[in-house]
């Protein structure tokens, strides 16, 4: 039951993170918010459009 508490309880925090990715050829832009009112997107940059850098980008957020 304690577990199931726990686990309640985690919900209700906001660790929702929403990514936008605008995908061209060469590179990728990228943009996140969080699930949580009053939040203000973050622009994040551009990456390079390969798996080095999204598994970069990952560790990074």
């Amino acid at each position: 039951m304690c577990q199931q508490y726990k686990t309640e309880a985690s919900m209700t925090k906001h660790n929702i993170l929403f990514i936008g990715l605008d995908t061209h050829k060469t590179f990728t832009e990228v943009a996140y918010i969080e699930d949580q009112r009053g939040a203000k997107s973050t622009h994040f940059g551009k990456i390079l459009s390969n798996k080095a850098a999204f598994k970069k980008l990952a560790r990074q957020l």
